[in-house]
């Protein structure tokens, strides 16, 4: 902790603890999804530094693994672990300059000897460190610590954010009024440019490693700052987007895209949007890869329709502007969402636009959105029917993604360049 400390970075860490067998397999998947994905980040990181002496002593020496897999045993022998010290400050060094999208998974804590010990009092576990001590059989994992403040619990007018503030007294001892929120355009630009660009920058950041999340929402993501204080990311005040780090969590239903595509769910709902299963007779008949590719696609696309869903619960919730406290608010969650889009107004987003400019709450959202010629309407647009869109690529003429002349799905790498990510605000 002291030598964390001392190169400037957070020495708390973040636990998770998994108990039952359902979440016992979570955790199992969540450590398998962010060590591949920590991984793929990091190599492509050093190669494109050329800090190829590290990369050969992560990858090809096995140097750091050596050190890690000692350090269980160095502590119970009082051997000094300098090595895997200077290994794990690196790492997270690493990852909090370049504010990597994701928690740096660092080990599972070692539950035997707790276990083991009749004489363990649990008192003194809670005494320890402020907790229940371990459930029978479960599994502790490690992580970086990022605070708690999640999308969710971020979806909130700021006027409603900032009376939960604790109230500040005057040197006379007399509440002090708090200031002025900050103009819209302030939180729009800190929205617009910080929280839903760095969602989509992780989601892209996963793709890019042939990672899929398959279970996105709110609580996905975590809002962090830079600082000590991460609460700062989800102030009504903040607004500066440099201090923002966008974190996609909760990895339990990760997958690779190849393991995606087999498992027979994806498959079942692929057929609905007219792309058959990849183990169908129609692949196995096929003369080209297309069913493989619209699969692969598909398993992402469903990342993106999900996080479409976020981007409307971060816009209609956070920018909203209630007259008062107590002035209604139209009903925001997913499911009223889903309903709205999909059932009531058939997914026509000209026909949901219309809906949304007829609350005088998001008013100043839809003129938002309506920018540059409707470049946010765009992306929602983009994202809530990118399966839909693939399946129209699919049982078109279009035989290849991308190529001259084809047509171009969307991506989450590809929209990050959107021109409603660069409008000026």
């Amino acid at each position: 902790g002291g030598k964390v400390r001392s190169r400037g970075l957070d020495r708390r860490v973040w636990i998770k603890e998994y108990s039952g067998d359902e979440a016992l397999d979570l955790a199992k998947a969540e450590k398998k999804s962010l060590a591949r994905l920590q991984s793929a980040w990091l190599k492509d990181y050093l190669t494109q530094n050329n800090n190829r002496d590290l990369l050969e002593r992560m990858e090809r020496d096995g140097e750091w693994i050596e050190a890690a897999q000692r350090r269980y045993v160095d502590g119970l022998t009082n051997s000094p672990t300098i090595k895997d010290d200077e290994n794990l400050i690196k790492l997270l060094e690493t990852l909090s300059s370049q504010k990597a999208p994701f928690p740096a998974f660092l080990g599972e804590m070692n539950l035997s000897d707790y276990y083991d010990d009749d004489d363990m009092d649990p008192n003194e576990w809670y005494k320890s460190l402020g907790v229940k001590p371990p459930q029978p059989g479960s599994i502790w994992l490690v992580f970086d610590y990022h605070g708690i403040s999640t999308a969710a619990s971020y979806a909130v007018p700021s006027l409603i954010r900032q009376s939960k503030l604790p109230p500040k007294r005057g040197p006379f001892g007399g509440i002090v009024r708090p200031p002025s929120l900050p103009p819209f355009k302030e939180r729009s630009r800190y929205m617009v440019r910080g929280v839903l660009r760095g969602m989509l920058d992780a989601v892209a950041t996963a793709h890019d490693a042939d990672m899929v999340h398959r279970s996105i929402g709110r609580n996905s993501f975590v809002l962090s700052s830079v600082g000590q204080d991460k609460r700062e990311a989800t102030g009504p005040y903040a607004v500066v987007t440099a201090r923002l780090r966008v974190i996609l969590s909760d990895w339990g239903f990760g997958a690779t895209v190849e393991e995606a595509v087999m498992k027979r769910g994806l498959g079942v709902r692929s057929r609905s949007f007219g792309i058959p299963e990849v183990g169908s007779y129609e692949n196995q008949v096929a003369v080209d890869d297309r069913i493989d590719v619209a699969a692969r696609e598909f398993a992402k696309a469903e990342d993106l329709h999900a996080l479409g869903f976020v981007f409307l619960a971060m816009l209609f919730t956070t920018l909203a502007e209630p007259a008062t406290l107590s002035a209604p608010m139209p009903a925001t969650d997913d499911d009223t969402w889903q309903r709205l889009f999909s059932e009531i107004f058939e997914k026509d987003m000209l026909n949901f636009r219309d809906y949304c400019a007829n609350e005088e709450v998001w008013d100043e959202v839809v003129e938002l959105l309506d920018g540059e010629e409707g470049a946010g309407w765009e992306v929602l647009g983009e994202l809530l029917l990118a399966r839909e869109r693939l399946g129209e690529w699919y049982n078109s003429d279009e035989r290849q993604v991308g190529e001259e002349g084809g047509k171009e799905l969307a991506s989450a790498r590809g929209l990050l360049d959107h021109r409603f990510f660069r409008m000026k605000i």
